[in-house]
């Protein structure tokens, strides 16, 4: 099958001169004609993963890790916090949609804090873990529970008071400043989206903004190059030969991916590079 080769680019900061990080996809695309091809520059994604159910349900759960951590890169600093919300056990819900309604309570609390302070609106990533018991598949019973990223400007003591149901606190509140060291935000995004198979949902409040994503480039890499990166492990994690593709960004990750349908693609993760 004849292909081209798409670079798609992922800025993950307030706008593109802001962007502290960014990944990069290099992936084949079908050869279409010139008019179909025009078309696809604008609307295209990646290809669409062929394999069996279990294979599926990974690479989904893989993209949307994947997709999380953009959102929670592009959105949030050290500034912010990761809250965890638990419950006592007196007070666990009954249903995940009592389990949310708590959850928009706890929101609401803290908007009103904010407004009372002065502050910018309150925005978040949040998720929900709650799993029942399933001794036929070996799996163990999760008590209900929420990761929260949260920007608000609140005092951490403050942020935990807000977790209660009528004035009854409702079981335990951990606020903790996030960190950014090389990776952290990244290896706490995969935690907080760790178990694809539980009934979990994410939520984000309507201020979350999503990656910056340049025009795709077509043609910037031909199908030979892709091969040779993906084939020579050394080229492949180069720096310096990511710094000259990439001016002003340093290689973080780099990793080959081989698809039986259209061959190589690559995956990046830079990071701007001080003073770059």
């Amino acid at each position: 099958m004849k292909t081209y080769q798409r670079e798609r680019r992922y800025l993950c900061g307030r706008n593109p001169r802001q962007a502290q990080y960014q990944e990069v996809e290099i992936y084949p695309l079908p050869s279409r004609d010139g008019r179909g091809r025009e078309l696809d520059r604008q609307n295209s994604t990646p290809p669409a993963f062929r394999g069996t159910p279990p294979a599926q349900a990974a690479h989904n759960a893989k993209a949307a890790r994947r997709w999380f951590h953009r959102l929670a890169v592009t959105n949030f600093t050290q500034a912010d916090t990761h809250t965890t919300l638990t419950y006592a056990a007196d007070l666990r819900p009954e249903t995940p949609e009592q389990a949310w309604r708590d959850f928009r309570n706890f929101m609401r609390h803290i908007r009103d804090r904010c407004r009372a302070a002065g502050l910018d609106k309150p925005e978040c990533l949040a998720v929900m873990e709650w799993q029942e018991a399933d001794p036929d598949a070996g799996q163990k019973a999760v008590v209900p529970h929420f990761h929260v990223l949260l920007r608000c400007g609140l005092a951490r003591d403050e942020i935990e008071a807000c977790w209660h149901r009528k004035g009854v606190r409702l079981g335990r509140a951990n606020a903790d400043r996030l960190q950014l060291d090389k990776g952290s935000l990244e290896a706490l995004a995969n935690y907080m989206m760790k178990h694809p198979n539980r009934k979990h949902r994410y939520y984000r409040s309507r201020g979350i903004r999503n990656p910056v994503m340049p025009p795709p480039r077509d043609g910037r890499y031909t199908r030979r190059q892709v091969e040779r990166l993906a084939t020579d492990s050394a080229l492949l994690h180069s720096p310096e030969y990511w710094a000259r593709r990439y001016p002003g960004w340093e290689l973080n990750e780099a990793n080959a991916n081989y698809n039986d349908f259209l061959g190589w693609s690559i995956s990046l993760k830079l990071r701007r590079r001080k003073g770059g």
